[in-house]
């Protein structure tokens, strides 16, 4: 009697555990990117995330600013040296100075800044965070007239903290 087909055959190619072997890569891949989008997304700031609304802010060089409604914004720049980021953008609006004024005053006192404001035809909202290492500068200039243009500049200023390192890295050369 002749051998049996199973041993005579030999090993055939499952193309069903190979379908799913990829199914369950899929997901995994799927569940640690989402479980670290949320992991690295807790390490945001309680002040960045003052406004229950993320999508009415502006990223000034490194320092997250509320958007005025009815501002437009234009040619904003960073620059990245070292450890200190600075920024800055301009706006342009139909409300008067002293509205523009007393938004950024009370919006970003609530996003934990403490600041300070002079002159309300036209002035300056200057905020401070982090004791000094964070610095908001939002300069508007009045309109004289009802109906004219309204414009300023927000100006940030960011101190990094160095990156903690393990005592037994070795130094940068």
């Amino acid at each position: 009697m002749p051998a049996s087909n199973d041993s005579s055959r030999g090993r055939r190619f499952n193309v069903w555990g190979l379908i799913g072997i990829t199914y369950g890569l899929v997901l995994f891949t799927t569940v640690l990117a989402v479980g670290s989008y949320f992991y690295f997304r807790s390490e945001v700031k309680q002040g960045d995330q003052a406004d229950p609304n993320p999508m009415r802010r502006i990223r000034v060089g490194s320092v997250w600013i509320p958007i005025y409604d009815q501002a437009t914004y234009f040619e904003p720049t960073s620059l990245e040296q070292k450890a200190i980021t600075k920024g800055t953008v301009k706006f342009r609006t139909k409300d008067g100075p002293g509205a523009v004024l007393a938004f950024y005053q009370s919006t970003l006192k609530e996003g934990g800044f403490v600041t300070l404001t002079t002159g309300s035809a036209g002035g300056t909202v200057q905020a401070v965070r982090r004791a000094g290492k964070t610095t908001v500068l939002v300069t508007v200039s009045g309109a004289t007239k009802q109906g004219e243009i309204t414009t300023g500049e927000i100006q940030t200023l960011n101190h990094e903290e160095p990156k903690q390192t393990s005592p037994y890295s070795v130094p940068p050369k």
